[in-house]
């Protein structure tokens, strides 16, 4: 009922920009295009990326490098561990951007996914439009974080960079200011961007699976209300056969996301706590823009933690549900062999379905509290060690 573009339109706006920022490939439409248009379209990500993210991120462990104490190097840390998550997330696209792109066309074109009814098509298109506002909300957050720092740096009395940086050049006068001043905004910009939209295409890949999964415990429910025993082994076929699809996707998107994912688990209880430690030392009354946008910061990095922890939860919670689905079929009223097909069925729905993030976590809210926990313990270590 719905089409290829509807089935995903989710993360089509997402992906048209992750295209003008260097982190999806361009399509060649066909072979008549120039050399030169390939040429562009294939190397558009480094001629963006080298010159700024890159380069840019190199300037800011270069300047906490040459910090002469620890609180001259929190002001920079922060911001340059979550620069380091961005560039894993980077090449980890890019390594992976021909089975990420095969894998999104196969979840807009394959017939296996196909919504058969009106309900089942405008709850689909319901978390759709719910997972495109999510995105949304969450980019404008982050976005609100670096432009509040950019403009609140401007009603100071001397000069100072929004997010500190290594700079070649005298830059703390007029004339030299805004040079860096505005490398520092754009680079900032196009790092945000990246980030959110890297963030989001992970996330949709578990949200799609999740919501595959919630599709299969509402056909199995649906059951009960079939009475004809051949419609209803069809029918439970059909079921079976998207199960394993869907089971063999759930490891597919598993590669995909598992390094960036990891990345930012292992990273982000260093970022909140260097967060925190900054806006211990940010005045609010002495520097009110520097203080509100660290505030949007922290919200942004527990935001970014928490959100591939709970879709990561989500599609083990909802894998789950499918053994109690099973009991709200019409199975006391089925022929011995399709009961025998069910209880397969369920001993095969006793292996848990969980996303790991490389070999070490499985990905879920467990691992969101202790990662809030484990950045209290820095936090509260760095305080210490810093008195």
């Amino acid at each position: 009922m719905e089409t290829q573009s509807q089935r995903t339109q989710g993360i089509n706006f997402i992906l048209s920009v992750m295209q003008v920022c260097g982190l999806w490939p361009w399509p060649i439409r066909n072979k008549s295009d120039s050399y030169l248009l390939v040429f562009l379209k294939r190397n558009f990500r480094y001629f963006l990326h080298l010159p700024i993210t890159f380069t840019f991120i190199g300037l800011m462990w270069l300047e906490a490098l040459e910090s002469n104490n620890l609180e001259e190097a929190g002001q920079v840390l922060y911001m340059s561990i979550t620069e380091m998550a961005l560039i894993i997330k980077i090449l980890n696209i890019w390594n992976r951007s021909t089975n990420a792109r095969q894998l999104m066309l196969h979840l807009q074109d394959s017939p296996e996914y196909e919504l058969r009814s009106e309900e089942e098509d405008n709850y689909w298109q319901r978390e759709q439009r719910y997972f495109k506002w999510l995105y949304n909300v969450y980019q404008l957050v982050s976005l609100g974080v670096v432009y509040s720092s950019c403009v609140g740096v401007l009603f100071l009395e001397e000069y100072v960079l929004p997010f500190p940086y290594f700079v070649p050049f005298e830059w703390q006068n007029e004339h030299g200011y805004y040079y860096a001043f505005g490398y520092n905004m754009i680079a900032m910009t196009l790092t945000c961007i990246a980030n959110v939209s890297l963030d989001c295409i992970g996330c949709y890949f578990l949200f799609h699976v999740s919501l595959l999964y919630r599709l299969l415990g509402t056909r199995l429910k649906a059951l009960s209300a079939v009475h004809d025993e051949m419609t209803f082994n069809q029918e439970l076929r059909c079921i079976f056969k998207l199960h394993d699809r869907t089971r063999r996707l759930t490891i597919e998107c598993q590669a995909i996301v598992s390094p960036y994912i990891l990345s930012q688990i292992i990273l982000s209880a260093f970022i909140i706590c260097f967060s925190g430690y900054r806006l211990q030392h940010v005045g609010i009354m002495a520097n009110p823009g520097q203080f509100i946008s660290m505030l949007q910061f922290l919200s942004v990095m527990v935001l970014q933690i928490f959100l591939p922890c709970y879709y990561g939860n989500e599609v083990t919670f909802y894998a789950h549900q499918l053994t109690n689905k099973v009991y709200n079929t019409n199975w006391m009223q089925c022929e011995k062999r399709t009961c025998n097909l069910l209880i397969a069925y369920m001993e095969h729905l006793k292996r848990p379905v969980k996303i790991r993030a490389g070999y070490f976590f499985e990905v879920g809210l467990p691992i969101f509290v202790k990662t809030i926990n484990n950045a209290y313990s820095f936090f509260a270590l760095l305080l210490n060690f810093s008195k």
